[in-house]
């Protein structure tokens, strides 16, 4: 394990903020070359400029599985960039999210007499475009995708909602805030709106109330104190838990408010049968290698992962992720033992579908 820490230390310190890709891609080379020192293969895609790393335990060859983790992440103070190791758990940017889970990934191919390979993407926390560039160029497997991403208390992931970012937009008439007589002023037409079609609405209590949501989250209107603007903006982020209610929102919303929509991102939800072998393998893996003979849940979560993209393949995604927490925060942290335990149990789950 100590190459391990060592590889993860390093990769930290390299600071990969998704902004910059030239600390992205410099993550990249520090993978590449722990690998290939190693006896890993490793071929470097590129998209936009920015570096994907895909490595192998085989040269040649379709893997049983295929591993996925993002070696970007968001930004930090600098002295997050500086790992700190205490009672067990290493702090840093990057700790669980989602660089812890790339070390695991690195142990993973290094540890596995099956055919197994890795993605290491670029951009997972803008959107996640050089993952999706992986699988057009056609990469797969033979029977799983494993996406480690975050962390937390030990799950797996089999369902997602899909993201709706609506820009919701008020025209008026500008003018002198002195005046207002003279003007229609597009923020009181926005927040009417607005406020007539959150009242119809009701947000889920907790994470297991598996329902459609919304949040306003960006507000947009005017440049100075004394003067009515033009136009005024809100933009507002739903979650949903199935594609049909798409359109049945926007129409809603349109006729609701009365202003005017542009879309965003929109991503669709990720689903998959949680009874498929694959799941159930991964569980029993999971649970009598990396958490002491408790059951691993099955579970479905609000966020959204690279799942998305990998699911065109037509193989199940499961979304997992080494023990950790508090990720984006100042005190983001992975335990270090967590690493070991995942690796040695999904070295174990690929043998099981490798002798299938």
């Amino acid at each position: 394990m100590n190459d391990t820490i060592a590889l993860l230390e390093k990769l930290i310190r390299t600071r990969p903020v998704t902004t910059d890709p030239a600390r992205v891609n410099a993550a990249m080379a520090v993978m590449r070359e722990h690998l290939e020192s190693r006896g890993i293969f490793c071929r470097v895609e590129e998209f936009a400029g920015r570096h994907i790393l895909y490595a192998s335990n085989r040269e040649n060859g379709t893997p049983e599985i295929i591993l996925n983790s993002h070696l970007d992440v968001v930004p930090a103070a600098e002295e997050q960039f500086e790992p700190v190791v205490r009672d067990g758990k290493l702090f840093a940017r990057g700790a669980c999210d989602c660089l812890g889970n790339a070390a695991c990934l690195a142990k993973i191919l290094l540890d596995a007499k099956a055919h197994v390979a890795a993605v290491f993407s670029a951009d997972e926390e803008t959107g996640g475009e050089t993952t999706k560039h992986m699988v057009d160029l056609g990469y797969t497997a033979k029977h799983a995708v494993l996406i480690l991403d975050s962390g937390g208390e030990p799950t797996i992931v089999y369902e997602q909602k899909g993201i709706l970012v609506v820009h919701l937009t008020a025209k008026g008439r500008d003018g002198h805030a002195a005046y207002p007589w003279n003007c229609d002023d597009p923020i009181d037409k926005l927040m009417a709106g607005y406020t007539k079609f959150r009242a119809k609405w009701r947000n889920p209590d907790s994470d297991d109330d598996w329902r459609n949501s919304m949040a306003a989250c960006m507000l947009s209107a005017g440049s100075a104190h004394n003067q009515i603007p033009p136009e005024a903006t809100v933009t507002i982020n739903f979650r949903l838990v199935d594609e049909a209610s798409r359109a049945e929102i926007l129409r809603d919303l349109a006729e609701t408010t009365g202003c005017e929509i542009t879309l965003g991102e929109d991503i669709p939800p990720v689903s998959f049968d949680k009874d498929h072998p694959v799941f159930k393998k991964l569980q029993h893996a999971l649970s009598e290698h990396a958490c002491g003979g408790r059951e691993v849940p099955l579970t479905r979560i609000c966020g959204a992962t690279d799942s998305r993209h990998w699911k065109t393949l037509g193989i199940p995604v499961p979304v997992l992720g080494v023990t950790g927490g508090n990720e984006h925060a100042a005190d983001e942290y992975v335990e270090l033992d967590s690493i070991g335990r995942y690796a040695n149990a999904i070295v174990k789950f690929a043998d099981a579908l490798a002798a299938e």
